[in-house]
């Protein structure tokens, strides 16, 4: 073995004991120890380094970096997305609740966009969301996902070579200043969207700092990388793709949480999740057939939409449901369906109301459900009328309905003289 494992290699003392046992080495330790103390000195290479330039626009540097927050006052990791231009040494950075592939992306949107263009290069770690094989040499695998992104806004990528982080030591100490110099106290916020506009802020405010070496600021040396930056020609889609089923209950897991999905779906093995780093997508045929705000909660079911999906072929059970349970209704929905239920017996005039949600907004059904309850009016019926009066143009408005609560009906007595003249005249009724 040319080279053995760092771990199984010789020490002085293993050395000592060999020569010893071996060849009849008369000598103390101490020789030994002194000797390969020297020849480790004389195999050093002194720690030095080359300075470096770059030409505008040609090249940035990407990490991540991990961070401690107050989050609702609970102690909480989160990932710090850093970029940097090498010529201007402008920089960006942005925390995430995790480094997922749709984190990658979507720090890389926003770092372009912050920056007003896309650098030419940009050089990464072998970090398993770019990366699915290392190669030969400076040769990767990438990740098809990642292929397609960097192919959308046309930058390429650099890696660094194994282990070897250093070949990226601009974006590793903008790790260390933003720790630093921006996070320090720990900060304590209750949503971290209110953290990243203050790291924005200091992003703002570092153009102000001088580029090592020179007498310019970053800011200044920006305007002139900016010119070459490549141009922003859209927006590529920042979600990962996930393959997934939907269950009889018309739900579809994802990491740990389930979504629901139109009841009409149940069964389906063939659903995609494009997960977004705030929502995600259900698509079904090609068609997105869900989106939810995504839970970062575990063991959590989503089910804000699914009662509107559901097929209620036993109205019975609609005051057990679990959705309908969980859904959080306006005061007024609760209202409605107290009153239909207690004056009819059932809740089908409330899952009709619930169906209307197919059709209208729900800030409109809402606002309609109310009228009708002011009114006390507890049929789906009333509530479609209140619709089209508030949604339809006024030339095809029906004429409002006019109830009135206490109106008296008065019924004439029925007389039956005409019948006994037929009998008279010896006519028969069929």
């Amino acid at each position: 073995m040319k080279q053995p494992p760092l771990k199984q290699r010789h020490s002085a003392a293993q050395i000592h004991r060999r020569l010893v046992k071996e060849y009849g080495f008369k000598g103390g330790e101490s020789t030994v120890r002194r000797f390969v103390r020297q020849y480790k000195q004389l195999k050093e290479t002194p720690n030095s380094s080359i300075p470096l330039e770059f030409d505008p626009g040609e090249f940035a540097q990407f990490d991540w970096g991990e961070i401690i927050v107050l989050l609702n006052g609970i102690e909480t990791k989160v990932m710090l997305f850093c970029m940097r231009l090498l010529y201007s040494r402008k920089i960006f950075v942005k925390v995430f609740q995790h480094q997922r592939q749709e984190a990658l992306f979507q720090g890389h949107a926003d770092a372009f966009d912050y920056f007003g263009g896309v650098p030419k290069t940009i050089v990464y770690d072998n970090m398993k969301t770019a990366v699915k094989k290392v190669l030969e040499g400076t040769k990767r695998e990438e990740q098809e996902a990642f292929i397609q992104f960097r192919s959308y806004y046309l930058f390429d990528a650099q890696f660094c070579a194994p282990a070897k982080g250093n070949e990226k030591g601009q974006v590793e100490k903008l790790v260390q200043t933003a720790r630093a110099q921006f996070l320090v106290p720990v900060p304590q916020v209750s949503d971290l969207q209110v953290l990243n506009h203050y790291l924005l802020e200091q992003c703002d405010a570092y153009e102000e700092t001088y580029v090592p070496k020179t007498k310019e600021q970053v800011g200044e040396r920006f305007l002139q990388e900016k010119q070459q930056l490549l141009p922003i020609i859209g927006t590529h889609p920042c979600a990962r793709k996930v393959r997934a089923s939907v269950n009889s209950l018309s739900l579809v897991n994802f990491e740990t949480n389930a979504y629901s999905v139109p009841t009409r779906y149940a069964g389906r093995k063939d659903a995609q999740i494009n997960a977004y780093v705030n929502h995600i997508e259900i698509n079904i045929d090609g068609n997105c057939v869900a989106k939810h705000e995504r839970s970062y909660e575990k063991l959590q079911e989503i089910l804000k939409w699914i009662i509107t999906w559901m097929n209620w072929r036993k109205p019975g059970t609609i005051q057990h449901a679990r959705p309908v349970r969980r859904a959080n209704l306006p005061p007024s929905y609760q209202e409605f369906y107290k009153r239909s239920l207690s004056k009819y017996g059932h809740g089908k005039e409330f899952i009709k109301l619930l169906k209307l949600h197919r059709e209208f907004t729900m800030e409109t059904v809402e606002r309609a459900v109310a009228s009708c309850v002011k009114e006390r009016l507890y049929t789906a019926d009333s509530v479609r009328h209140y619709l089209y009066l508030m949604t339809q143009p006024e030339a095809t408005k029906p004429a409002p309905i006019k109830y009135e609560m206490e109106q008296s009906v008065t019924v004439k007595a029925p007389t039956f003289s005409p019948y006994d003249q037929l009998l008279q005249k010896g006519r028969y009724i069929h």
